[in-house]
């Protein structure tokens, strides 16, 4: 697969080439004698038994049922399809801040796009939702290379802007999707942990696979404001002119305190939580996620 703009230059490109065989580990989907879904039972949809014939493949036969009446059943499903995979995509005001390295939604939709990338390599079937107030643009999964063009095509005409509602949004995704997907969010997560509570809840109870990649800007973790400053609110926010010096104590404690709740609500809901910092080459933060999925 080839496509080059401005998400997906030739060097990231090329490296992403070199990690499909570990995206292959992470994303894989229910082709019959191929590979097998992450999601159990997201692709592959139980239908009923019938008795086995000679020419049935032997890895079909229900084991279970033969241990208690000592007679082969092949089991039959409804659907065999690929994985289904949703990318959402942040795309409220506070993802427009941007220090050193850049703005964090251009690092969030290079991620975006590397990820699809990736998966419509493996012939996986990739959708994208962009999200702020309210789910605003939507890409049902599909897969093949014009799906690429179409995801890309979105993401080149998206910006960050407004207040964003996490929660309100996941669950319009949820409302939409129907049968279970992985669906990975790209986010900052700068809203009351409460809010992202509740849509990966949702989730969870439609039986997603949820996982929850969070972009910062190293400023946002470190706060390394050395005089005085006018911080400015990307949502709405009034501006404050501070003195570092007598903030960033409560800052960086907030700042941590609401990251454990982030983590906390996770796990409760059965999410992966990772952390991508902008400062960081991406292509590099990939590899590390990839490889600690395969690890998993």
């Amino acid at each position: 697969m080839s496509f080059v703009t401005r998400y997906l230059e030739p060097s990231l490109v090329e490296r992403l080439n070199h990690l499909q065989l570990s995206a292959r580990r992470v994303v894989e989907g229910s082709i019959i004698g191929q590979h097998r879904s992450p999601v159990k039972g997201a692709s592959v949809e139980f239908r009923q038994h019938r008795f086995y014939s000679p020419g049935d493949e032997p890895r079909r036969l229900d084991w279970r049922v033969f241990g208690r009446t000592d007679r082969p059943y092949i089991k039959e499903y409804d659907e065999e399809t690929n994985l289904r995979c949703l990318l959402m995509l942040d795309c409220s005001g506070s993802m427009a801040y941007g220090g050193k390295a850049g703005v964090k939604h251009e690092y969030a939709a290079k991620l975006v796009a590397s990820l699809a990338y990736l998966m419509l390599a493996q012939t996986e079937s990739v959708g994208l939702g962009l999200f702020g107030p309210r789910l605003e643009q939507w890409l049902a999964p599909r897969a093949g290379t014009n799906q690429l063009s179409r995801i890309i095509d979105v993401l080149e005409r998206s910006a960050p802007r407004g207040e964003g509602r996490i929660g309100q949004s996941l669950q319009e995704a949820a409302d939409r999707l129907g049968r279970r997907s992985l669906i990975i969010i790209v986010s900052d997560c700068l809203a009351p942990a409460p809010l992202l509570r509740e849509g990966l809840a949702r989730l969870r109870h439609d039986r997603h696979e949820t996982i929850v990649l969070r972009v910062l800007d190293g400023d946002e973790v470190e706060f390394p404001f050395r005089r005085w400053s006018r911080l400015r609110g990307l949502e709405g926010e009034r501006p404050r002119l501070v003195e570092p010096a007598m903030v960033r104590r409560a800052y960086l404690d907030n700042f941590r305190r609401h990251r454990e709740e982030l983590e906390q609500i996770c796990r409760a809901v059965g999410a992966e939580f990772h952390v991508f910092v902008t400062e960081k080459p991406l292509a590099e933060s990939i590899t590390t996620f990839l490889h600690r999925r395969a690890v998993r």
